[in-house]
């Protein structure tokens, strides 16, 4: 079961979301905000498994919210929802350490399977804003201080946006394997989630 959070303050995107999840067998929608301050006036204390989140929110911006979501809940996952295409937003929201990032006209079956994919440690974005983000890492390998040559080919499938499974697989060893390779890399780059890894690289 995966239990989800929606942050969003457009009424009929939050009414259909809502509906659409609440019909998807293996999703719970534990809880629904507006507004980052009525978020932050009355929390949920169950712990999502992934935060569904709007940018343009009436105050606070949903990038804003990014870290105190990761700091009340830090195994989520949080996956933006933005008209927002422009590569300011989709790399500070990066920065700040969403973990995928994806269109408000993305059809809500799409936004299912990004949803299970960034449960299973993909990190799903939209055409256009991949097209964005491999502009900058594509033609670019990292060869990190510090890494091991394993961990670097650990941060390049994950700069091309490829989930844990893969990642694996192209490397011909286990999930769990890649696992520890992630935590090793983020213990080496002082960093907390694969968001904050490729705006690390977003320069480079």
């Amino acid at each position: 079961m995966i239990h989800l959070l929606l942050i969003e303050d457009d009424l009929k995107i939050q009414r259909a979301l809502s509906q659409y999840i609440g019909y998807q067998e293996d999703f719970n929608l534990i809880a629904v905000y507006s507004s980052a301050e009525e978020f932050e006036a009355n929390p949920t204390l169950l712990q999502p498994n992934i935060v569904i989140l709007d940018i343009n929110l009436p105050k606070k911006s949903g990038i804003e919210l990014i870290p105190v979501l990761k700091l009340k809940y830090p195994s989520c996952a949080i996956l933006m929802l933005s008209v927002n295409n422009d590569n300011e937003s989709v790399f500070r929201s990066l920065q700040f350490g969403a973990d995928g990032y994806l269109g408000k006209e993305t059809p809500l079956d799409k936004i299912k399977d990004a949803i299970v994919d960034l449960y299973n440690g993909g990190s799903p974005i939209t055409p256009a804003i991949a097209r964005k983000v491999f502009d900058h890492f594509n033609s670019r390998p990292v060869y990190a201080e510090g890494l091991i040559e394993r961990e670097t080919q650990v941060v390049n499938g994950i700069l091309k946006g490829l989930s844990y499974k893969l990642v694996a697989a192209e490397m011909d060893v286990s999930i769990d394997t890649v696992r520890k390779y992630i935590k090793s890399i983020y213990r080496k780059l002082q960093i907390n989630s694969k968001g904050e890894l490729m705006a690390k690289y977003r320069n480079t």
